[in-house]
């Protein structure tokens, strides 16, 4: 085990450069030159924060994740991603480097190079296990359109948040085919998924549990009055906090009364305004 701090893109590009088989790497951010840093073989897996935050502050470049993908890798959105771990054959590392110009060219790094097959294995197993949500060619292309250039300095992480909506589960949600149909009144799917009754097609959202790291797709469902979604964990008497992370994709938790968090959320729910509220459950979009 070494420790690099002299310019430690150069082992990990070698590294890419060298390795014949697929890699596993988590990299928080991906900026405009991270393939030719990263120049990962086909079948490789990356995992990268490639959500609406990321992408519309400049810190991950959907372009340079496309050329990966035309090469055959396979690309993961990972919000809130924020290690940066590498897996070749015969060699890992473990540092603080962002696959971007800034972190080769201008921050103050540092990597441990690996060579245990015991660690590297684990590296690779950490990595396949938060590869859950893949992004297909039609994702990068409309990350593409989302992307901003940065106008200051690329940021060493993004200070903005995702846009949130906090919801109390009433007993009337946990009916329905699976018993957990949640029920978002109509103004919060507008003003927050986007969605409405008058739709032709109803969408199908990726969901990730927070807690958990499960991905599931889940398709918004039409009733006489309302619209619904099925939650597993939804169950009366918790809050749904959810989180809109990228384009039809969101990240979730059920937060129960034996939670830490359930009193100060609860207090925010019931007492942060909501125009949009008229009366029922209380909701809010922050």
């Amino acid at each position: 085990m070494t420790l690099i701090t002299a310019n430690p893109w150069t082992p990990i590009t070698a590294a890419a450069h060298r390795a014949s088989g697929s890699a596993r790497v988590a990299v928080a951010y991906f900026g405009t030159s991270g393939d030719a840093l990263l120049p990962l073989t086909g079948g490789s897996r990356l995992a990268v924060d490639a959500s609406l935050a990321a992408v519309q502050t400049g810190i991950t470049n959907p372009t340079a994740l496309r050329r990966l993908h035309e090469q055959g890798v396979q690309i993961y959105t990972v919000p809130m991603l924020h290690a940066k771990v590498f897996a070749f054959e015969r060699v890992g590392f473990v540092g603080s480097t962002n696959a971007s110009t800034r972190s080769a060219k201008h921050l103050v790094e540092a990597v441990v190079r690996i060579r245990d097959t015991t660690t590297i294995n684990a590296i690779r197993a950490f990595v396949d296990s938060i590869c859950l949500d893949r992004l297909t060619l039609a994702d990068l292309r409309r990350l593409q359109q989302e992307y901003r250039p940065p106008r200051v300095a690329v940021p060493a992480f993004t200070s903005r948040g995702h846009t949130r909506m906090l919801m109390e589960i009433p007993s009337s949600d946990t009916q329905g085919y699976s018993g957990h149909q949640l029920q978002p009144p109509l103004p919060a799917w507008d003003a927050f998924f986007g969605v409405t009754r008058a739709m032709t097609r109803l969408p199908e959202f990726k969901l990730r549990n927070v807690d958990t790291g499960e991905v599931i797709r889940r398709r918004v469902v039409r009733h006489t009055n309302v619209l619904t979604l099925d939650i597993p964990e939804g169950v009366a008497g918790t809050l749904w906090e959810i989180w809109h992370v990228g384009h039809k994709r969101y990240d979730y938790r059920v937060v129960g009364p034996t939670d830490p968090s359930f009193d100060a959320l609860d207090r925010e729910v019931r007492t942060t305004p909501n125009q949009l509220r008229n009366h029922g459950r209380f909701w809010i979009i922050t």
